[in-house]
């Protein structure tokens, strides 16, 4: 099954999402929209794994947040992955960067000996779209200087999501959820 460990969004932002995104669709972009109620933010994909694995995966998540504290992140600003010259992701990210790396880092050095290859590439963010092309990027940038990002949510839980690849979209499935200390 095809996994990942994610940070869930609450639906008060999965909804502010929404409505940011129809702003940005004006634009007429070639972008594949992430359906609003899948937003989350990845601290490691995993792939493919076997389900004898699962267990383990869950007591890393465990060992892993055991010196976490739930905290408050705010949204913070539109970016471009790999950047905006050559756009193929357009996402949001959230403040408290150090901390959310911190955590995926202690968590991809916890997992690798279960067969997973640390990345080190973490940036704390929410994938809003996946772009094909440069049509009307121009657009897409002018609008993310009119709108200022002003919502918070609390990180609060961490979760290993199954996700079943559909012609619709990704339908995700929580595996194990494991809540962070408060």
């Amino acid at each position: 099954m095809r996994l990942f460990i994610a940070i869930p969004i609450p639906q008060n932002i999965k909804d502010y999402l929404c409505d940011i995104q129809m702003q940005f669709k004006k634009c007429d972009l070639f972008a594949k929209w992430v359906n609003p109620q899948n937003v989350h933010m990845t601290l490691k994909f995993l792939g493919e794994v076997k389900e004898e694995k699962i267990q383990s995966i869950e007591n890393v998540i465990k060992e892993t947040i055991v010196d976490f504290s739930a905290l408050e992140v705010n949204l913070k600003e539109f970016g471009f992955f790999p950047n905006e010259r050559n756009p193929r992701v357009f996402f949001i990210s959230t403040d408290k960067e150090e901390i959310l790396q911190k955590l995926s880092y202690i968590l991809e050095e916890k997992i690798e000996p279960l067969g997973f290859e640390r990345e080190y590439r973490f940036k704390s963010h929410i994938t809003i779209a996946r772009l094909k092309n440069r049509k009307n990027i121009d657009c897409l940038v002018r609008k993310t200087k009119q709108i200022t990002p002003d919502k918070s949510f609390p990180v609060d839980s961490i979760i290993l999501y199954k996700s079943t690849l559909a012609r619709t979209g990704p339908i995700y499935e929580e595996i194990f959820k494991s809540s962070l200390k408060v």
